[in-house]
Formats: C-alpha cells, sequence, structure tokens
C-alpha cells in the first residue's frame, strides 16, 4: 500500500463527513477503509493504523491547537508584561528608598534603621554577589573583628535574601552559591586575609539557613490552606532538599570547583568540616518541618509556579555597592552594641 495515497484518502474523505459524533465518524471511517482498501481493523499494519488515528487526530484537534497557540502566545505576552512590571516595581524602591536617604539627613543611625527596610523590601538575589563583595571588601577596609563583623553581615543579608520568597530549593542554592563565589573572589585577591573571610562567611550562611529554617516551619504553622495550596510544588521541591539538607552545602561547594582555585575550595571544605553544617540543630529543625510539610500539603492539588523577580541591570551595581557598605555599617553597630551590653552587665557585676 502506498501509505501517501492512504493518508490522503483517509483526509479527504474524513473532512467530507457530516454531524459532530467523534464515534460514528470513526466508525464511518473504518468501514470506508474496509470497503476501499479491503482491510478490516485486524488487518491493518502498525504504519497503516498510524496514518489513519493520526490523520483523524489532525483534523479533530486543528481547532484547538489554534486555541492553544493563541492561548500561548497571550501568556507570553502577559509574562513579558509582569517581567517589565517587575523590573519598574524595584525601580521604583531603589528610587524611593534613594529619595529617603537624601531627604533624612546624615544622622547615621536613621540610615542604618532605612537600610535595614530597605534590605526586607527589595529582592537581593540579582545584586547579591556584588553586594556581598562591597560588603567583605568594606569590612576588611575598616580592618577590626574581620570574621564577626562578616558572621553578622552575611547573616543579615543571607536571611533576607532567602526569605524575600516562599523558601526554594533552587532559590537556596543560588544564594549559597552567590555568596560563597563572592567570598572566594575577595580571598583570592587577599590571600592574607582568606581564612577569616570564608570562616566569616560560612558562619553566617550557617546561623542565616537555621533561622530560615525555623521561620518557614513557622509559616507552614500558620499559613492559610489556600495559600499553600499555591505553592504546593515549591514545598514539593524544598521537601526532598530540606531531607538533605546536611549535605546540601558539600553540593554547593562541589558545584564552585571547576570555576575556582583548588586550594580556596580545600580550604573552604576544611572550614565547613570544622563548623559543622550537618549539626544535629539543622537536621532535626529540617525533619520537624518536613513532617510538617507533609501532614499539611497531603491534601492540597493545586500548584504554580513561582514568579521571580528580577532587578534593572544598569542599576544593579551601584545599588550594590551602596548597600554593602551600609550593610557593614549595621553589623558593625550590631556587634557595638552588644559588645556594650555585655561590658555593662560586667561592670555590674
Amino acid at each position: 500500500m502506498n501509505l501517501e495515497t492512504f493518508k490522503r484518502d483517509i483526509k479527504t474523505r474524513y473532512k467530507s463527513l457530516d454531524g459532530n459524533d467523534l464515534e460514528s465518524k470513526i466508525v464511518a471511517m473504518i468501514d470506508a477503509v474496509h470497503t476501499e482498501w479491503s482491510l478490516k481493523p485486524s488487518e491493518l499494519s502498525l504504519p497503516e493504523l498510524k496514518v489513519l488515528t493520526t490523520s483523524i487526530l489532525k483534523e479533530e484537534t486543528v481547532s484547538l491547537h489554534n486555541d492553544l497557540e493563541d492561548l500561548i502566545a497571550q501568556k507570553e505576552r502577559i509574562e513579558r508584561q509582569i517581567s517589565r512590571k517587575s523590573d519598574e516595581l524595584q525601580h521604583f524602591k531603589y528610587t524611593l528608598f534613594d529619595t529617603f536617604e537624601k531627604t533624612m539627613g546624615d544622622e547615621e543611625s536613621t540610615l542604618e534603621k532605612l537600610h535595614q527596610i530597605k534590605v526586607q523590601s527589595v529582592d537581593l538575589l540579582d545584586i547579591l554577589e556584588e553586594m556581598i563583595e562591597s560588603a567583605i571588601i568594606t569590612t576588611l577596609e575598616k580592618g577590626s573583628e574581620v570574621e564577626d563583623t562578616l558572621h553578622e553581615i552575611i547573616k543579615d543579608i543571607s536571611y533576607e535574601t532567602l526569605n524575600a520568597n516562599v523558601l526554594n530549593a533552587v532559590r537556596i542554592r543560588r544564594i549559597l552559591a552567590s555568596i560563597l563565589q563572592s567570598a572566594m573572589n575577595v580571598a583570592e585577591a587577599t590571600p592574607n586575609q582568606a581564612e577569616v573571610i570564608l570562616r566569616g562567611t560560612m558562619l553566617g550562611i550557617r546561623t542565616a539557613l537555621i533561622k530560615s529554617i525555623e521561620k518557614f516551619r513557622q509559616y507552614l504553622l500558620y499559613v492559610p490552606e489556600e495559600v499553600k495550596a499555591l505553592y504546593r510544588e515549591e514545598y514539593k521541591t524544598i521537601e526532598e532538599e530540606l531531607e538533605h539538607v546536611d549535605t546540601l552545602f558539600t553540593q554547593v561547594v562541589q558545584s564552585l570547583q571547576p570555576h575556582n582555585n583548588h586550594s580556596l575550595i580545600q580550604r573552604l571544605e576544611s572550614i565547613s568540616h570544622e563548623i559543622r553544617f550537618d549539626t544535629e540543630e539543622i537536621k532535626d529543625l529540617s525533619k520537624e518541618t518536613v513532617e510538617l510539610l507533609r501532614s499539611r500539603l497531603s491534601q492540597l492539588k493545586r500548584g504554580v509556579s513561582e514568579q521571580g523577580s528580577k532587578l534593572l541591570k544598569f542599576k544593579s551595581a551601584q545599588e550594590a555597592k551602596a548597600m554593602g557598605v551600609r550593610a557593614w555599617s549595621v553589623a558593625k553597630s550590631t556587634m557595638e552594641g552588644a559588645i556594650k551590653g555585655a561590658k555593662e552587665a560586667m561592670d555590674k557585676k
């Protein structure tokens, strides 16, 4: 049998059939094949059966395909509009805070409070590397209590970035990788300070991760069911990630190996072993959170993808540098307040 001829015959015959009843039309086509081509359904070869079914499928679904293409085009237009509006929103946030900083004077404590609000109000992910690098360089330039200051800075920035959106496994990995990459960039340029840079950075990451998991656990306890339903797919992914959170840091470090100095990677792994990313605190907290996730989401059926935000590129480098410097100032004030409180408590004794 010539399959092309058979295909044309099927297509022409099917188009000529009246009515909308699918079953009766298929029965008519099977009868036509039997009459015209002397073939019973059981006698059709695989290629012949494929021509019959796919020809009918194409004719029946042409309208649905057209509708689907229209919807996809609409979806893509909406996504472009969302992206533009997201950029506009981030840009407006920066403009707003810039205006506040210009009009509120030079009082350092006020600017530090404003910075904290700004960090909580914008998505830091797209400027994270530049911001961390600026904060580390500023800390080194000030030259005192580098490790403790970096611990405080990285903790705050990591925590705010992790929690800017619903906790997400891919987001966690990207954040940790970005922070560590920035730290290694500066460490490579200042090898005499590499140890304190990497140690302070990793201590900050660990503290922020513990805080973020705890916050996520508390969130799950009280968030409305309809909200959890929206993020079902993300929660399923983070559930898998939390089950192996003790190996998360190792995997992130491995992802950085191809692009970094081997000795720095070794130092990072050594420090990681010393400060223990696989502590019982992280394991137990993660286990509790996973169990809570499973119990709360077992009946939910819907899911939508997280929409990430993008910052305007021309603004990012300038903002990242300024926010990195401000992060050092905030961390320093926090540390000085803690030290002052401790000294006052000792003096009273």
